[in-house]
Order: C-alpha cells, then sequence, then structure tokens
C-alpha cells in the first residue's frame, strides 16, 4: 500500500495508522463519533485534555502529537512500522465465552454492577452545544470540551434541526437568520474587543507577550461567546462504564429532538464494537418519551408553562432557597463523628454546647494544615443541603453546569428573561449593536418556539439569562465558590460564585469564614495565572529536556 495517496486528507498510512486507535477514521460531517482504543491511558487522556485548547479534532491531535515526538528524535512519521493486523486468537474466545456469561448475569438476571467494570472512552464531535450540555448532566461520566475562552469559533458550523428545515417557510427563515445575524456579529465582536483591548491595556513593563495575549483574547471570547448559540457545534471526551452509557444512550434515543436520537444511535452503534453485550436494554424507553409529552402539557393546564417576558437587557441575581439552621454545629459533629463512638445527635448537642469562639478554634485546628489544592474533608458531605436558584447567561452556565455532583435543573432555553449585555461589549463600542441584535433574535427564536418549543433553543444566543435551580452539600458549595470565584474565570460565573458566598456568609459565618472566595481585580488575576501557568510550562519542557 502506497503511504503518498491521500483520500479526504489522510494519506493511505495515516488511515492504516488511526484505523488501529480511532473505530472510525473518516467521520459524517454531523454526530463524528467513534471510540479511542489500544492507547496507552495516559496517552487516551492526553488527547482527551488537549480538546479544551484545540480546534482540531483527537484523530488530528493524535497525528500531530506523534509526529512532533518523532521529528524530536529525528525521525519520521512513515518511519513507524504499522501495528500488525493479526486477530489474536485466545482474546477472540474469552470475548466470546465473557459475552455469554454477561448475558445471563449482567442483562437476564440484572446483576447491574457487572456493567461497571467495562468502560470505553469516545470521541464525540461535531454535535450542537444543545446535546452536549443535555449528556453532560451525567455525574457518572467524565468530560472534555472544547473551550468557548480558548477557542475561537471560525467556522459558521451550525446544526439545523431536520424538523424546522422540512417545515420550511417563515419559521425556517427565523431559524436561519437567527443563527447568521448572532454568528455575524460574533465574528466582528472577538477581533473588535481584542483590538480595544490591545489599545485600552498594552503590554506592561515586566509583562511577558505570550500571556498577555492569551489573556486578552480570553476576555474577547469571554464577551463574545454571548452570542454564539446552542446550535453551534462542539467536541468533547467521554468516558464512561457499560451501566452509565446504556442510561445516557436511553435518554438519548428517547428524545423528541432529531438530532439526540441521532447522537445516541450513533454512541450506541460505536460502543457496540466492544460492549456487544452490555449494552443490550439500550433503546427507546416508553416512560422517558411519556415524561417528554406530558410533563409540558400538564405545566401548561396548571399555568405555569410560561412567564411575563423581559424585552431587552436584564440582570441574574442569585437566590438562596434553602439551607441548614444548625450548620456550624452540624459540621463540626460531621467531622468527629469517625473519631467518636456517641450517636451523632449527641455528637450535635456537643457543638452547641460550645461558645462560637470554642467552634471557631476546633475548626481553625482542623483546618490548619490545608493546603492550596487541598480538598476540604469529606465529613463536610454530612451537612444538610444548601439550596439556590440562580437566574444568569446560559454561557456561564456551561461552566457551572460542570459542576455534577450536586443536584442541578435547568428550565428550557428561552429568550423570556432578557439577556445580559457583557460591560466590554459596552466598552469596546459595540453596545447598542449587540442589543438590537439580541432583541431581533429574540423575536425570531419566539416565533420558532410558537411551532418548535424545543427546537427554538438551537438559536437562543448564550447571552440570554435561564433559570437553574442548584442544591450542593457544603463540602461541594465550598469547592464551587472557591474554584469560580478565582479571577482567571468568566466574570458571569464568578459573580454567581460570590454572590452564593454572600449568602453563606450571612446564614452561616463560621462555615464562610474557611472558604477561600477570591474577591479582586478579576483582569490582573487571569494575567497572573497565565504567566504562571507560562512558568510551569517552561520549567516542565525543560524537565521533560533533561530526561
Amino acid at each position: 500500500m502506497s503511504d503518498t495517496t491521500e483520500t479526504a486528507g489522510y494519506t493511505d498510512y495515516e488511515r492504516e495508522l488511526l484505523g488501529t486507535y480511532f473505530s472510525v477514521v473518516d467521520g459524517p460531517e454531523h454526530a463524528d463519533i467513534y471510540l479511542v482504543r489500544n492507547l496507552p491511558a495516559e496517552v487516551a487522556a492526553t488527547l482527551n485534555g488537549v480538546y479544551s485548547r484545540s480546534s482540531k479534532s483527537m484523530r488530528d491531535q493524535f497525528l500531530d502529537r506523534l509526529r512532533q515526538g518523532l521529528t524530536s528524535q529525528g525521525k519520521k512519521l512513515e518511519d513507524l512500522p504499522l501495528p500488525s493486523a493479526e486477530k489474536d486468537e485466545l482474546s477472540a474466545v474469552m470475548a466470546d465465552k465473557s459475552g455469554k456469561f454477561l448475558k445471563t448475569y449482567a442483562i437476564d438476571h440484572g446483576h447491574n454492577s457487572l456493567r461497571e467494570g467495562s468502560v470505553v472512552h469516545l470521541a464525540i464531535e461535531r454535535v450542537s452545544q444543545l446535546v452536549t450540555r443535555f449528556i453532560q448532566r451525567e455525574r457518572r461520566c467524565s468530560f472534555e470540551e472544547s473551550s468557548t475562552r480558548y477557542i475561537p469559533f471560525t467556522a459558521e458550523t451550525h446544526f439545523r434541526d431536520p424538523d424546522v428545515v422540512a417545515a420550511g417557510g417563515a419559521v425556517l427563515e427565523d431559524y436561519e437568520a437567527a443563527l447568521k445575524e448572532s454568528f455575524d456579529l460574533y465574528t466582528k465582536a472577538a477581533q473588535v474587543l481584542l483590538d480595544h483591548l490591545k489599545r485600552v491595556r498594552p503590554l506592561g513593563e515586566g509583562e511577558k507577550e505570550g500571556p498577555y495575549l492569551r489573556t486578552l483574547k480570553a476576555e474577547a471570547f469571554d464577551a463574545a461567546r454571548y452570542l454564539l448559540t446552542p446550535a453551534i457545534d462542539t467536541k468533547w471526551g467521554m468516558v464512561a462504564d457499560a451501566r452509565t452509557l446504556s442510561d445516557v444512550i436511553t435518554e438519548l434515543v428517547s428524545h423528541p429532538l432529531a438530532e439526540f436520537r441521532e447522537v445516541g444511535e450513533r454512541i450506541r452503534d460505536e460502543a457496540q464494537k466492544v460492549l456487544p453485550t452490555l449494552l443490550t436494554h439500550a433503546k427507546p424507553n416508553a416512560f422517558l418519551q411519556a415524561q417528554h409529552d406530558e410533563l409540558p402539557k400538564l405545566a401548561s393546564e396548571l399555568g405555569v408553562a410560561k412567564a411575563d417576558p423581559v424585552v431587552g437587557p436584564a440582570e441574574g441575581h442569585t437566590t438562596l432557597l434553602r439551607y441548614d439552621r444548625e450548620l456550624d454545629d452540624r459540621l463540626l459533629a460531621s467531622l468527629l463523628y469517625e473519631s467518636s463512638q456517641l450517636p451523632f445527635a449527641a455528637l450535635v448537642e456537643r457543638a452547641k454546647a460550645m461558645s462560637s469562639g470554642e467552634r471557631e478554634q476546633l475548626l481553625e485546628r482542623l483546618m490548619a494544615a490545608r493546603g492550596s489544592h487541598d480538598a476540604w474533608p469529606a465529613g463536610l458531605e454530612g451537612g444538610d443541603m444548601f439550596e439556590f436558584e440562580t437566574v444568569l447567561d446560559f454561557g456561564a452556565y456551561r461552566d457551572i453546569g460542570r459542576h455534577r455532583k450536586g443536584f442541578q435543573q435547568q428550565q428550557t432555553l428561552t429568550t423570556t428573561h432578557g439577556f445580559a449585555v457583557p460591560p466590554l461589549m459596552r466598552e469596546g463600542g459595540l453596545g447598542d449593536e449587540y442589543e438590537a441584535v439580541m432583541k431581533r433574535v429574540a423575536e425570531r427564536q419566539q416565533r420558532v418556539a410558537e411551532h418548535f418549543p424545543q427546537a427554538a433553543a438551537y438559536v437562543t444566543p448564550f447571552g440570554f439569562l435561564q433559570r437553574v435551580r442548584l442544591v450542593f452539600d457544603p463540602r461541594q458549595v465550598a469547592y464551587f465558590v472557591e474554584l469560580r470565584s478565582g479571577p482567571e474565570g468568566h466574570f458571569s460565573y464568578r459573580q454567581v460564585a460570590l454572590d452564593m458566598f454572600a449568602h453563606i456568609r450571612e446564614v452561616s459565618p463560621l462555615f464562610a469564614k474557611f472558604v477561600r472566595a477570591k474577591e479582586g481585580a478579576a483582569f490582573l488575576g487571569r494575567l497572573d495565572s497565565e504567566m504562571t501557568a507560562d512558568d510551569r510550562r517552561k520549567r516542565r519542557m525543560e524537565a521533560a529536556g533533561d530526561a
């Protein structure tokens, strides 16, 4: 076989090499889904991790990194011998016997725990942000996704819902126009805002150009991404066990939106190549389908389906719905529980009998050795839940949604609650144009929603506000506030974290005293973070070179 002939961008040699490690070499234009296989675990994890800052597919990243490694050794990619394609007879016999065993015990007898022992790594590419958010609600999976902060979206790659396309006419015109108007201004804003930042924040003395430019681009993209829509393509890696994957597939193939069903079927088709037995029950579920049908009807019958619309800019906010009024006492009791032989109630009473100063001294003693990267003690999960309701832009929720350890509920994407206006959009001279586009898109989105209420979410720009419930235990709340209040974070979810912290400080001041919320100048903090990351990368490269 020649190694110089190219087909669809790959040489014959590259195609054969890729086929060893990825189940699909030439994927479809939409929902390009494939298994990652036969790679060392650390290599697969690395490929998953680079999704966030690269616009390339996992296959292309694999070739790039392999080629770079060989070049450093004075070799070419084609110098590598191709992996052997001979079938392993022993593995084939074992797979056959294992399949029969699993059918009997995992499928016929319902021993679901057996399915948790088989894990697959999938690359999910060229799918919409909407189906991505739906899948990534799953708490038992691991995900790595392309970042809207570090990767500019330079190609117009939006998903067109096939039911809207089939309807045609005015509804399709509105759908297309909403996508075009918002993306055109996104493209313009990304460059205009970057140029503005370069003018008002020139490179300072002692600052390195690389981290400086990354910081400016991140800040420009943070504002510009408010114009992206959930129809825009993204890509991500997914690691899941067979039991979890079966549940995810069932939810997808039972969904009313066509893309969700397509993605579910593709995931099932690929995963079955290595899990031919364990996905037997991954099929449409009548109960889930009934929920999608009946719940909107019930909300409408009860008169709670719609809210009065807000036309134009609006402010997000966070409300504390519920909290543990004995939290400080219960947290101390929970921390002591494993070292005690008394009932939990007795430990709570002992904590209550202390003065506030005594409780604070004990917690200071327990937390004194906590380093900057140390997790909160597991005992803090023993306090009752904090329940928040936040109204925030969808772009920020994409990041908050990654905190899957807690319970989260997101209402249907809509333009009803108005939209946020990033301060930089006004500072960069695009405020009026941004507001005008968002208002026109809202009108179009609402007309699409009259006919296709679920598909209308595809054309709802990230800047529109959504209502979300967040139910976190105290340990997860502390982790969320400490991570998301960081000055390098997006200004919108950073504000949510700081608002949550303000509520915690008001109702549980002792607990709040030990939460390391980060308040202060965001730009300088982000620049420091990028410069520190740059130094860390340089040290790692030097160490690797020495090795």
